[in-house]
């Protein structure tokens, strides 16, 4: 399948090239005309090589010409940011311009929204600048801002904190990689609203279509006008990518049963509406014509779903991997799924090196690759004669390779693995395919206003959401559903990787040095695993703490961690949470002792 998948190699090149493009900002000030240079050379090298038939130079100068353009592509993102925050932070200002650019949420005791700023006022004058900032207001207001509403703050942007504890998350990286480089906490005396935009303006489109299809769930799905329906709050969460509505209980069902994934609009989402699209209207393709309606549909439809979502990164990258291939089938192409993922990431971090470093980046696309190379291996293995047992089988193997594709990636960034994924995911899977359709379904005929047409399919969107949540919440009732603190570092995931490659390949090549490789693998990761996990055992020592309004000093010994903190840091779980447990993780402490100061 690899030799047929070119793009795959491209992609691969490509995202080394930008994570070296990385690292060598934070080692050295090479300018990026340095490496605009070499990538012109490399390229005059490629025209050389290929005009002269020189096969093997002119793979392997591809290969260093994308590797270099990864890293320019990297290091010019990353310069450009670098100049907004210095000229921003030079200037003296007191007061801002800012539209507001998506939905707000609500989290905290607060409303979080970003917004692009337009202008300053530095001394009397207005200054134009324009950078992306995360804005917090109170939850408490009566108005909530809309989507191209503008206001007018008073007082300074500020970057999010840098780490201050050991292992800490790194929030400010995590929102300079999403192009949000400030953020700013806004009481209700220090900003006016001066303008609204109107909601026929296309560049809020996806904010629009979006907060008509909440009004609609809100309205049309049982007991959401009360505030109360875990229904409206998963179907919310899964079509609108808006967790807000959630339950705490609900929320951790997910976690429990390993489908936390589906919380959260992503490529599955997008493959599971393809899916259906494509079997209601497959149809069309008997005839010529046909073809090219049947592909129109799948275009419409799927530009309105992702309208729905908001039009985020995930929905994008998946919505244009499923036009190329009905692009390629309606063409009469032949197209291999592992090279088409690729050429849709390699677009993707072509526009946008940061995706790289996205999470849901990541774990889709990975997600995706093992359902590719992973699910018929497994189905084969078994593959009941019995329909109904297959369509079970196919459901379970589905979800089984896309889950052995990620877990290395979910415990090195989650620190836990469900148990009992292999037992709940396909059901969830199931009733994930009635209830996104039916909840897309149910927006398009409240546009035929209907009344018992529309709800009927309500009532089935909240029955088959309620299915979706009793099926997540079976793992509660079982023993050791849920392995906790597990800690990988990057080598190791790289190994884990490496291993399930090798298993892969060894079976698709039937290769005793595969499986031999395969073994020295497996030899080398449990060497550098039990290495590790010895070096954290004998690291003994007091630990600092530097944690906003708490007074914090740990001391480690052995699998043992003593915490001495101030009465309000025992309390509070959230500022432990976010401070200490990444340490405590990855340090491999089995017992916290906690000791309150008078």
């Amino acid at each position: 399948m690899l030799p047929r998948a070119p793009f795959v190699s491209v992609v691969l090149f490509l995202a080394t090239g930008i994570l070296a493009g990385d690292a060598l900002r934070t080692i050295g000030d090479t300018p990026v005309a340095f490496l605009a240079a070499a990538l012109v050379l490399v390229t005059l090298g490629c025209v050389l090589l290929y005009r002269f038939s020189r096969q093997t130079g002119f793979a392997i100068t591809c290969a260093v010409w994308l590797f270099l353009l990864g890293a320019g592509v990297k290091w010019w993102v990353e310069a450009k940011k670098d100049d907004q925050l210095a000229s921003l932070q030079a200037l003296e200002y007191r007061s801002y311009t800012a539209e507001v650019t998506t939905i707000p949420e609500k989290r905290n005791n607060s409303i979080r929204f970003e917004v692009l700023t337009k202008q300053f006022l530095a001394g009397n004058q207005w200054v134009s600048h324009a950078v992306r900032a995360l804005i917090y207001l109170p939850d408490s207001l009566s108005a909530i801002t809309k989507p191209g509403d503008r206001l007018v703050i008073s007082g300074r942007l500020e970057q999010p904190a840098p780490p201050q504890n050991p292992e800490q998350f790194d929030y400010r990286r995590y929102l300079r990689n999403k192009g949000i480089l400030f953020t700013a906490f806004v009481n209700e005396h220090s900003y006016r609203l001066i303008s609204t935009k109107s909601e026929t303006t296309p560049a809020y489109w996806p904010e629009t279509v979006s907060q008509w299809a909440e009004d609609r769930f809100d309205k049309h799905i049982d007991g959401s006008t009360a505030g109360d329906s875990a229904a409206f709050g998963l179907v919310k969460a899964m079509l609108l990518g808006r967790r807000d509505d959630l339950r705490d209980q609900q929320v951790g069902d997910y976690v429990i049963s390993g489908a936390v994934h589906i919380l959260s609009v992503s490529g599955m989402h997008v493959a599971i509406i393809f899916l259906v699209i494509s079997a209601a209207f497959g149809w069309l393709k008997r005839w010529q014509v046909g073809k090219w309606v049947y592909f129109f549909l799948i275009t419409a439809l799927l530009g309105f779903y992702a309208l729905v979502t908001g039009l985020p990164p995930s929905v994008q990258r998946a919505a244009l991997m499923c036009l190329v291939l009905v692009a390629a089938d309606v063409a009469g192409r032949k197209h291999y799924p592992m090279n088409t993922l690729a050429f849709s990431a390699l677009i993707i971090l072509l526009l946008d090196p940061c995706a790289l470093y996205d999470v849901g980046f990541q774990l889709s696309y990975l997600a995706m690759a093992g359902i590719f190379l992973l699910y018929e291996p497994i189905f084969e293995a078994l593959k009941p004669s019995n329909r109904l047992l297959r369509f079970v089988w196919q459901v379970s193997a589905l979800a089984l390779a896309a889950q052995i594709a990620t877990f290395p990636l979910s415990l090195f960034y989650f620190h836990q693995f469900p148990t009992y994924f292999w037992l709940v995911n396909p059901l969830v899977v199931v009733f994930t395919n009635i209830l996104l359709p039916a909840a897309l379904a149910l927006l398009l005929m409240s546009l035929s206003g209907i009344p018992w047409l529309v709800s009927a399919v309500a009532q089935i969107v909240t029955f088959s959401a309620r299915l979706t949540d009793w099926s997540a919440s079976i793992p509660r009732s079982l023993p050791g559903h849920l392995l906790e603190n597990l800690h990988l570092n990057v080598l190791e995931v790289i190994l884990l990787y490496c291993m399930i490659f090798l298993i892969w390949y060894t079976l698709y090549l039937r290769s005793v040095n595969c499986l031999k490789l395969t073994m020295v693998t497996a030899v080398l990761f449990a060497t550098i695993s039990i290495t590790g996990s010895l070096n954290a055992y004998l690291n003994a020592g007091p630990v600092c703490f530097r944690i906003p309004k708490h007074r914090v000093v740990g001391f480690k010994s052995g699998e043992v961690l003593y915490v001495v903190s101030n009465k309000a840091f025992a309390a509070d779980s959230r500022a432990f949470d976010f401070n200490v447990k990444n340490y405590a993780i990855s340090a491999e402490i089995q017992d916290i002792i906690r000791i309150t100061a008078p």
